[in-house]
């Protein structure tokens, strides 16, 4: 396939584009889906996911058509590159809540279905995906894999790798730490029930040598992008989960905050690595 996108999809390759469509998406939604459409004009895009959707988008430049499998979260995304780049996409995801909020929001912008410029959602667990070897163009998995317990994780990279045509890409992004860290709760988590007051599964934060051994070596795949992220200034990340008053406040400046504050980190003394955004092309 050919690797010229659309002219006007260039503008979500930069987290202002990113803020921009999401807040006419919102707009669009308004009509047919008044609160949800009303969330989305009020936050676009969060703090992290601005920079995270501009990055997958500068790393997927298709052309209208194509076929891309979503196993992320949230969704928005998925329809960004459904409707500005004509994308055919399948949205994925373990809980059906989320399958049915998707497919909310899809038909109030008129993008729900299968085919080119569409969002079709459905139920699927990552770690086994229904879908045959090479049948999509492109995968991505947005802030997802941290959040498989046990192997899942590992399982899930490598069945994106495989629904990839040789040639395709898949781009991922994760939490990252200098030093590795599994976070535990008391409480049920997404599909994980809390069984006996036992502590539940939530993420895990990876740094180098896990980052490398449970994600980047897939079998038939190699790395052609990896990089790190942090922030610049205030550690704006740090004061919204910690106060929810705060980002309360600042939930419509998320987007603006993200796009002044969130950078790459390039060398010793550029700032503490918080994620990592990577590619992976599938072997001929």
């Amino acid at each position: 396939m050919g690797s010229t996108p659309p002219p006007r999809a260039a503008f979500l390759d930069w987290p202002i584009g990113i803020w921009w469509a999401g807040l006419n998406v919102g707009l669009k939604a308004l009509p047919h889906e008044p609160v949800l459409g009303l969330k989305r004009v009020v936050l676009p895009v969060s703090y992290w996911r601005s920079a995270e959707f501009a990055y997958a988008c500068r790393q997927l430049h298709l052309p209208a058509g194509a076929r891309l499998l979503d196993v992320g979260s949230p969704k928005d995304l998925p329809a960004h590159l459904a409707m500005y780049r004509g994308y055919s996409v399948t949205a994925t995801d373990i809980l059906d809540s989320a399958i049915a909020l998707s497919q909310r929001l899809a038909r109030a912008r008129g993008i729900d279905g299968k085919g080119p410029g569409l969002v079709f959602s459905e139920t699927q667990d990552g770690r086994s995906l229904p879908y045959e070897t090479g049948s999509f163009d492109a995968a991505l998995s947005i802030s997802v894999l941290e959040h498989i317990p046990e192997t899942g994780d590992t399982q899930a990279i490598a069945e994106l790798v495989r629904c990839v045509r040789p040639g395709g890409r898949v781009v991922v992004t994760t939490p990252f730490s200098e030093k590795y860290e599994e976070v535990f709760v008391n409480h049920s988590v997404y599909e994980r029930a809390q069984e006996q007051k036992a502590a539940v599964f939530y993420e895990r934060h990876y740094d180098e040598a896990a980052l490398q051994e449970r994600l980047l070596k897939v079998q038939g795949a190699r790395v052609i992008h990896l990089a790190f992220w942090g922030e610049r200034g205030l550690p704006w990340d740090h004061l919204m989960m910690q106060h929810r008053t705060i980002r309360k406040c600042l939930s419509p400046l998320e987007p603006i905050l993200g796009a002044a504050t969130l950078r790459e980190v390039t060398g010793a003394s550029g700032g503490r690595r918080m994620a990592a955004f990577f590619t992976l092309e599938k072997l001929a």
